[in-house]
């Protein structure tokens, strides 16, 4: 009870962290609209063919690691209480009904992970800043759009932020007592971290100014050559290896996966600022959270040099090494928010002496985060109606025979239906073109064999110009050539376009059917009526981040429309 009372503003703001979260966890199901969540996913349930090695290095498998142990214990209640009857059964019934594997994977790696989140900022901000700051710092990390949005998402921007936040926490007790343990266990995570996401490497900056400040003022040669300095740095690429033992076992396709399949590019100073700052935090969070780093530098304290060192240094990394996606900055949260808790209650709020004007900056420091709040809300309302995906598939199981020919021009965005036996079967051929997964891939495609016995298929071909990484995701096969002769010739009966395809051929597809169709069916996710490109033409994972996009849609999904032209 004392610690209810001690602590009840904390509480009642990670209960609206997790709510937010919680609302429209669902999304979606039984169909997956998120691309990257079967990454995760799928890794997870192949590991239960007892083959540990991802053969997929360009993320880290650990994320995929710990969701298998979830559903490991999933898979022994619902065998001791005798609801599956073996390992065979348990991967059938996903293949028939997946929801419940992605539930426990948004809740296990996403939502809780973002909530334990709000609770390890205020803990991190309050070793440094007043209590205040600290209750400010958690209540920005529970509304902030960016960190609601990505709460909802079975992927490994959570456990990361989480594990960075863990080892500035373990790197706070080293420079509070810089004995041997503190050092071991700062290194364990961040090589757990580097494990999560190869880009969290940057820690070892911090950690390096937290040793440089508990050994200020010693011989250059005492502080560089410190036992606990290079027991710390033996343990971090052990901790890593432990984590991904594949990257030895299976080293020379895990430094060809890391050196030259990894997607990155410089993106400039401004744009996480513009795009993903600006639209997932609000513009005068992030600017006032600016001026506070500035003010930070200006003051050179040695706390405050630590605190700042990772977002400073990461931030470099994004602009020269990421993609343009905005969760690219989900690291950088909570650094922001401690430093916007810091300037606002710490700084400038002590300078108001008038009552009126206290009040007046509390009011005003809720104000400026309500954008972000509203359109945490907002997402929440979109993530809990019906997609027009799945809008979409439900109407085309109603209206469309069986094993009717449908080409779709996006495996995306695009309503998710079963194939037919003959196309499942037809995939055995292209199992082995990714390297070591053509067994795995067979038990797959056996699985789903047994998966759609009794339910409805369709022949489904996807719109595209080339057929190279076909054998890499399964879904993206078989391709068919997206010219109207080649529909025609192939005895295409339906064919459905979306508003987010980039191919230019496939645009020009969509102009050709139209002049000639008209649609039998289309789902509309905007509240005006027109068939158009979304505003956010960056945000293609999920949901989208502009907020002119968001505001302007009544559902998630893409525009479709459906034509028939035999």
């Amino acid at each position: 009870m004392r610690f209810i009372r001690e602590n009840y503003l904390l509480l009642v703001i990670i209960f609206i962290g997790i709510a937010l979260r919680l609302w429209g966890l669902g999304f979606g199901l039984p169909y997956q609209f998120h691309q990257d969540e079967p990454i995760i996913v799928n890794h997870a349930l192949a590991y239960g063919a007892g083959d540990f090695n991802p053969h997929f290095f360009i993320i880290p498998p650990l994320t995929s690691y710990i969701l298998f142990f979830f559903y490991g214990v999933y898979f022994l209640t619902l065998n001791v209480f005798g609801a599956t009857k073996g390992l065979e059964t348990f991967a059938i019934s996903f293949f028939k009904d997946p929801t419940f594997f992605y539930l426990i994977g948004r809740a296990a790696i996403g939502l809780l992970p973002s909530a334990f989140n709000i609770y390890l900022t205020y803990r991190l901000a309050l070793k440094f800043f007043s209590k205040r700051a600290a209750l400010y710092s958690a209540f920005l990390m529970s509304v902030f759009f960016l960190n609601v949005v990505n709460g909802h998402y079975v992927y490994t921007d959570n456990l990361l932020v989480l594990f960075i936040l863990l080892t500035y926490l373990a790197m706070s007790r080293l420079i509070q007592r810089p004995a041997a343990g503190n050092y071991i266990a700062s290194a364990v995570l961040i090589g757990i971290s580097v494990a999560i996401k190869y880009n969290s490497a940057v820690l070892i900056v911090p950690f390096f100014v937290a040793h440089f400040i508990v050994n200020r003022g010693r011989p250059l040669r005492n502080i560089v050559f410190n036992c606990n300095l290079l027991l710390a740095l033996v343990f971090i690429p052990l901790v890593f290896i432990i984590c991904n033992p594949f990257s030895i076992i299976d080293w020379r396709f895990f430094l060809l996966s890391v050196t030259g399949k990894i997607r990155h590019c410089y993106v400039g100073w401004s744009h996480h600022v513009i795009y993903s700052m600006f639209q997932g935090l609000g513009i005068i969070p992030t600017i006032l959270a600016i001026a506070g780093f500035l003010y930070a530098f200006i003051k050179i304290d040695k706390k405050i040099l630590f605190l700042v060192a990772f977002p400073v240094i990461f931030y470099m990394h994004l602009v020269f090494a990421s993609q343009p996606f905005s969760r690219y900055v989900l690291a950088l949260i909570p650094f922001i928010s401690i430093i916007l808790g810091f300037f606002i209650y710490d700084y400038l709020y002590p300078k108001l002496r008038a009552r009126v004007f206290k009040i007046a900056a509390i009011l005003a420091s809720v104000a400026i985060i309500m954008p972000t709040a509203i359109k945490s809300v907002k997402a929440d309302i979109l993530f809990s109606r019906p997609d027009t995906r799945a809008e979409a598939a439900a109407w085309i199981e109603r209206n469309i025979p069986a094993f009717s020919k449908i080409a779709f021009d996006n495996t995306s965005y695009t309503p998710q239906l079963k194939q037919t036996k003959a196309q499942l079967e037809d995939k055995y051929r292209i199992a082995d073109i990714q390297p070591g997964l053509g067994l795995l891939k067979r038990k797959k495609l056996g699985f789903q064999l047994k998966a759609i016995e009794g339910g409805k298929a369709y022949e489904v071909y996807y719109l595209g110009e080339g057929s190279e990484f076909a054998g890499q995701f399964f879904n993206l096969w078989p391709i068919i050539k997206n010219n109207l002769a080649e529909l025609k010739k192939r005895n295409i009966e339906y064919v459905v376009f979306n508003n987010m395809t980039n191919l230019e051929s496939t645009r020009q597809l969509y102009t050709d059917i139209t002049n000639r169709y008209k649609p039998v069916a289309v789902f509309n996710p905007y509240k005006e009526s027109k068939f158009r490109r979304p505003y956010d033409e960056i945000a293609t994972t999920c949901l989208p981040i502009l907020g002119k996009e968001l505001f302007s849609r009544e559902k998630n999904g893409p525009y479709i429309i459906i034509y028939k032209i035999r």
